[in-house]
């Protein structure tokens, strides 16, 4: 009973000592490159053939994001990154696959609630770099600037970090949206990186 009391003691040393690896000092910055998959979805009002229903599209993530701690538990970061967004419509027997890709730039405010794991929410602007409609370029469709919200939560061992959030569109994506059409793109995100002190 004596071993396995010790054996679990260290256990906890050795994991708190690696949790506390995670944490910066004050005034200090980061820099973490990420990938990952991007889960796209079209939220609002819009108008389909019946029996047509909205599906999500997977996509690419990648980016970096940059992050100033101003103490223990309070970090602001900023990022860049390329995101495969989007949406498709399935039903009689096809499907059409709507592919908008952004230049997205998140910034949040991540609180450091326990060592290593971190809830954060911000505000992100979105670039359009293209719109596709299955090969049919369509970026006159839309609109150039996509905000949304950013909210999610993240862990960091060992300076590898795991994130995953979601991103709320606030601002409408089509142009000329009517009362019937008027729509948001949302993304869910799972990405993982690895910090570097700078």
């Amino acid at each position: 009973m004596k071993k396995l009391m010790m054996i679990a003691v260290m256990a906890v040393v050795a994991l708190t000592a690696n949790a506390q690896n995670t944490l910066r000092d004050n005034g200090s910055f980061t820099l973490q490159p990420k990938v990952g998959i991007g889960i796209g979805s079209l939220d609002g009002t819009w108008t389909t053939a019946v029996g047509v229903d909205r599906k999500s599209r997977i996509g690419f993530l990648a980016g970096a994001e940059a992050e100033y701690y101003t103490n223990e538990w309070l970090g602001i970061a900023a990022g860049l990154n390329y995101a495969q967004q989007g949406w498709k419509f399935e039903g009689g027997g096809t499907s059409t696959t709507y592919k908008l890709d952004y230049l997205n730039i998140p910034i949040t405010a991540n609180f450091y609630v326990l060592q290593g794991l971190a809830l954060k929410t911000g505000v992100q602007l979105g670039f359009l770099l293209s719109a596709k409609e299955e090969s049919l370029d369509r970026k006159d469709a839309y609109e150039s600037v996509n905000f949304s919200i950013p909210i999610g939560l993240s862990y960091e061992y060992e300076n590898f970090v795991f994130d995953a959030r979601y991103n709320i569109g606030v601002s409408t994506v089509n142009k000329n949206s009517t009362s019937d059409n008027k729509y948001h793109s949302g993304l869910v995100q799972f990405t993982i990186g690895y910090k570097f002190q700078l």
